[in-house]
């Protein structure tokens, strides 16, 4: 039986003493390969399975790489935690979402840890994995507010990845406060290396307020504008998708882009 090698173990933050599972899944040739690329699913139990899926598939067609694929996903044991876990890590400054987004019975104090939680990841996950498997470049997939996490982690450690997928990021939070952040970062770089794959689905305009499309349109085209000569960036509107329903599309059409380049 033809089967894919998989580790898990749990990781705990130093910083904040929070548990994390971390699943890392082998490509099928992997044994006889040099080294692969690693794909980090932020969101783990939101991406990995459609990633590792995607890869697995369409790395026979040679379009996507041989990808170790690693989730990164919090323990909560219901969803409504999870939810708040969700808001809590990946979110850039402290602000109570709308209830509408899942999210309740958290205040603004308990949100905005991203910067910790990409220490976490800088500090502890990935020389971990550097350890544990051989890798060639570093990608970072998100959604949602993973996705939003995936814009700060390009601000402020624009280095640590090679490539970023980023499929609905929730650049409406806090008046859109990742676009003042993408300000500051102009303000004092000259450049920005790294390839970013930025969507959204058609059909998260219907969702009043939240401005998907957008957002992502407005992102994309200051970042395009800044002129950064190590940066390529793109983004797609996915037709007839909704927030939930995007993922597959972004998976399929931003591993394809990124392996392309």
């Amino acid at each position: 039986m033809m089967a894919w090698t998989s580790t898990d173990f749990t990781l705990t933050c130093e910083a904040s003493g929070v548990d994390h599972d971390v699943s890392v899944v082998t490509p099928f040739r992997y044994d006889s390969m040099e080294a692969a690329p690693l794909i980090l699913c932020t969101d783990g139990a939101w991406t990995a399975g459609t990633v590792r899926d995607a890869t697995r598939i369409m790395s026979m067609s040679g379009e996507a790489p041989e990808a170790l694929v690693a989730s990164l996903s919090f323990t909560d044991d219901t969803m409504s935690a999870y939810l708040r876990s969700r808001a809590r890590w990946f979110c850039p400054t402290e602000w109570v979402p709308p209830e509408v987004t899942g999210v309740k019975g958290i205040q603004a104090s308990d949100t905005g840890k991203a910067l910790i939680y990409l220490a976490f990841i800088r500090d502890q996950v990935l020389p971990r994995l550097h350890n544990d498997v051989r890798i060639s470049e570093t990608w970072l997939v998100g959604h949602s507010f993973s996705g939003l996490f995936g814009l700060r982690a390009l601000f402020a450690e624009p280095t640590l990845f090679d490539k970023y997928l980023l499929a609905s990021p929730s650049i409406w939070w806090h008046d859109r406060v990742m676009l003042d952040l993408e300000a500051d970062y102009a303000a004092t770089h000259d450049d920005l290396a790294a390839s970013v794959f930025l969507t959204a689905g058609e059909e998260e305009d219907l969702l009043e307020g939240f401005n998907m499309c957008g957002n992502v349109v407005d992102m994309a085209e200051r970042l395009q504008g800044r002129g950064y000569p190590g940066l390529d960036v793109a983004h797609v509107i996915l037709p007839a998708e909704s927030h939930s329903s995007t993922i597959g599309a972004a998976v399929s059409r931003g591993i394809r882009h990124l392996f392309a380049e």
